[in-house]
């Protein structure tokens, strides 16, 4: 690192540095110790294990093939001037910083380097150069830390001038050496406020030397930089310290959200949860359906396609659109008399949009459109079911136990058994009727044969041997891997059982943690939301 980098770096965070040199003797050290103190300890030595070269996943942008630098430029815009040397590319002492043509935001990085052999000068003047996120920021340190002391927060995958590595992972001089690195940009308010710091994590050689680390500011030499609101995308940035440092197999993997993995739920904490990508399944669907929104069956094949990759809001649009045709192809408005055909085929629809509000926690829509549905088809269980939920999660149990009872003979699968039987427990238990959920439960209606049984491992089974007392809380939830969507689900069943009982902080541990599942499509995340809601 030295004190400036070139033109564009200057230009990108030349207010930031103005107000740091004013202040930079003011500012607290980061764990006790000053900026580039000598006096603080060098991180362990530890010997990596072998070189691997990784090669690009399919997602990759190549932002170095071993051949040409067309997607670098120096800082100046003018062509690359460092030079391609064999399947690497070198730094070209006093031509200036490198810096990528494209802006990236959240991104996994991969790079190797190559310090200069036989080695020339110590200390920070010995193979020095750096990686450098947010236009020329946030820099991970470039340097040959093999058998050359420096000051700790300067040394090779330093966070410059903030955080040295948890242990020196380095190669000696003329050995290939990798870094993959994890950078998540700051995010600032509307009002320029930082709302979530810069965070890096980073591995040298295979072995993890910062984790999850946010820093102070953009990084700096000699003093501390506060953050100032700047472009959320913003060009890599590799450094030219007079080093002929090498370089090469560079790639990275966008992190930011596509543009097609939109926003479906924003938490009461701002927390945002997007939707997946386009799918085969989608794409699919939308060619089946083409024009034929009247037809009820193919419009739920493409909501129900589009729901598997929790595109609820989209979902919501394509059920939201066969309801307008049907209703115009078959000649009916609201209130208007309908044959029993097209009482069904409505239901169908109004049973799938109310479901996919559920999802994106609009419950006024869903009852609306649930409650519709049921007095037009007051024998679809779907409707029955996501009624129930709902009338559960507003916390009128006596309510939703009625729905379930209704729905549980009317499942059309094993799956679906269980779940209404799950449901119909939960909520007799919850409505204060427990010996009538226990008698249920011996009825074991969710044991009888089906053609379509519910699959190895399904959540409400596991939630049933619970509450029959076949396994424990701790054998329903493992600490074995399990899906998102199968941890939410579990979690709240276990956290429900533990409040029946009286057991409040049980209650709430498990309901916790069912919201820091990520599952938050599933139901046992947002009735815990409600739970939780409740409790506080």
């Amino acid at each position: 690192m030295r004190s400036s980098l070139n033109t564009l770096v200057c230009t990108a965070a030349s207010a930031a540095f103005g107000i740091a040199a004013t202040v930079h003797a003011q500012q607290a050290p980061l764990g006790g110790w000053p900026q580039h103190s000598r006096a603080r300890p060098a991180p362990a030595v530890v010997t990596p294990g072998a070189y691997v070269s990784v090669a690009p996943p399919k997602d990759a942008v190549v932002l170095f093939d071993g051949t040409t630098l067309q997607h670098w430029m120096m800082s100046d815009s003018t062509p690359a001037k460092w030079r391609v040397v064999g399947d690497a590319f070198e730094v070209v002492p006093g031509t200036g910083t490198l810096v990528t043509r494209d802006a990236f935001g959240d991104v996994q990085l991969h790079i190797e380097f190559m310090s200069p052999n036989p080695p020339v000068g110590r200390d920070q003047d010995r193979g020095n150069s750096g990686v450098f996120f947010g236009g020329g920021r946030y820099e991970v340190q470039v340097l040959d830390s093999w058998r050359n002391p420096t000051y700790a927060d300067g040394q090779a995958a330093s966070l410059y001038g903030q955080y040295p590595p948890l242990v020196n992972a380095s190669r000696p001089p003329g050995e290939w050496q990798t870094y993959d690195i994890t950078y998540r940009r700051p995010r600032f308010s509307a009002t320029g406020a930082v709302v979530q710091r810069a965070v890096l994590t980073v591995v040298h050689n295979g072995v993890l030397v910062q984790d999850h680390r946010a820093l102070v500011g953009p990084t700096a030499n000699g003093r501390r930089v506060p953050y100032e609101r700047h472009d959320d995308r913003l060009p890599l940035m590799l450094q030219d310290h007079d080093h002929p440092v090498r370089f090469r197999n560079v790639w990275l993997r966008h992190l930011e959200p596509r543009p097609q993995e939109t926003v479906q739920y924003t938490s009461p904490q701002g927390e945002l949860f997007r939707s997946l990508s386009e799918t085969d399944a989608i794409r699919a669907a939308r060619t089946a359906l083409g024009s034929e929104w009247r037809d009820v069956s193919k419009v739920v094949a493409l909501g129900v396609a589009q729901s598997g990759a929790r595109q609820f809001r989209e979902a919501i649009a394509t059920f939201t659109r066969g309801l307008t045709a049907w209703c115009a192809a078959n000649g009916v408005a609201h209130g208007a008399t309908r044959t029993p055909a097209q009482r069904r085929d409505e239901a169908m629809l109004l049973r799938w949009r109310g479901h996919r509000y559920l999802s994106v926690r609009e419950f006024a829509k869903a009852e609306e459109d649930l409650l519709r549905g049921l007095s037009l088809d007051s024998t679809n269980y779907g409707i029955l079911f996501h009624l129930g939920v709902l009338r559960f999660l507003q916390g009128r149990h006596g309510e939703a136990a009625s729905l379930f009872a209704r729905a549980q003979p009317l499942a059309p699968d094993g799956g679906e058994r269980a779940a209404s039987t799950d449901w119909l427990y939960m909520s007799l238990a919850r409505s204060g009727r427990l010996d009538s959920a226990n008698a249920m439960l011996a009825r074991r209606v969710d044991e009888q044969p089906d053609p379509k049984p519910a699959p190895p491992g399904y959540a409400y089974v596991t939630r049933l041997k619970l509450y029959r007392g076949e396994v424990t809380p701790e054998a329903a939830l493992p600490e074995s891997e399990l899906d998102e969507t199968n941890v939410a689900t579990l979690s709240y069943g276990i956290g429900n059982w533990y409040f029946v009982r009286g057991d409040t902080a049980n209650a709430r541990r498990y309901w916790e943690r069912a919201v820091q599942s990520g599952g938050w499509a599933g139901f046992g995340f947002y009735v815990a939301e409600a739970e939780l809601r409740r409790l506080r």
